[in-house]
């Protein structure tokens, strides 16, 4: 041991340098392999039909905008996207509002039966979408719902999410009691504590759920597709582009169904180069005060 070398700086500068540099060869292998797939949709909507469906070149041999002309000339495309804003917009409002009262009253309002409670709720996590489907197409049913927006945004309003209620309920034990009992003194009620001290001490995970939700809504297509079926007034991007774009028997091409990919990708990579620090913070936010 006595005899053992110690390496010098300069060896321990290379040494850290080789590392840092397989490091990020490896994340890059990485990061190729999961944008390759949006790369090919870019590419693909500036491409003929032929192309895309006889050759494996990712790139056009000539670019063409006649995909986007043919999905910008379709009659109905502005109100699928208004339908698609107007349930996620809803939902937005419904799930930061909702979420943050439901967490609210759990935390800092105490009662008879809250572990019980918020239990039960936790417990609805353990029901897969595939179980409920069921039963919540035939209560819709029966208010004459399908085929509407309204399956799409009224039940977050009900409380708000189970998982957002946990993720706000996390937040909201990391603030101190100390500043609901001195409101209390002051003569504010549980309402004014609500919204004029917690609120704005939450706002980094009130941000985070609504880009998350929002991205989530977007592209969410399973539940369109059950519950508004084939009502076309009532399309969402993400059931038109199955329904009248890519299901067979259909009149529209592969470049179109790539070029209406692209422009639902837009806001979702907008949203998240945007508040891309707000919701790290958010997700550190909640690991640390949970």
């Amino acid at each position: 041991m006595a005899n053992e070398r110690i390496p010098s700086h300069t060896e321990i500068v290379v040494r850290r340098r080789i590392f840092t540099a397989v490091k990020y060869f490896f994340l890059v292998v990485l990061g190729i392999f999961f944008v390759f797939p949006f790369l090919y949709l870019f590419t693909s909507s500036f491409m003929s039909d032929d192309q895309i469906l006889n050759t494996t070149s990712i790139f056009p041999k000539e670019i063409k905008f006649t995909a986007y002309q043919t999905l910008f000339e379709h009659s109905e495309l502005l109100l699928y996207v208004q339908n698609t804003l107007v349930v996620c917009v809803l939902n937005i409002i419904g799930v930061c509002l909702m979420s943050s009262l439901t967490a609210f009253g759990l935390c800092k309002v105490k009662f008879k039966g809250q572990d019980i409670v918020f239990t039960l709720i936790l417990a609805t996590l353990l029901l897969p979408g595939t179980v409920t489907g069921v039963p919540l197409f035939t209560i819709y049913a029966k208010f004459n719902w399908i085929g509407t927006l309204l399956p799409l945004w009224v039940p977050i309003w009900f409380g708000g999410g189970a998982t957002n209620i946990f993720l706000v309920r996390q937040f909201m034990r990391g603030i101190p009691k100390s500043y609901s009992e001195a409101a209390i003194i002051d003569g504010a009620s549980s309402l004014r504590i609500y919204w004029s001290i917690v609120m704005p001490l939450v706002k980094p995970i009130i941000i985070y759920l609504a880009v998350t939700n929002f991205m989530a809504l977007w592209n969410d297509f399973q539940t369109p597709l059950m519950f508004v079926g084939d009502t076309p007034t009532s399309y969402t991007l993400s059931l038109a582009l199955y329904q009248e774009f890519a299901r067979e028997g259909t009149t529209y091409f592969p470049n179109v169904q790539m070029a209406l990919g692209v422009l639902m990708s837009i806001p979702c990579i907008l949203l998240f180069g945007l508040f891309q620090k707000q919701l790290m913070e958010g997700v550190a936010a909640v690991g640390i005060k949970g």
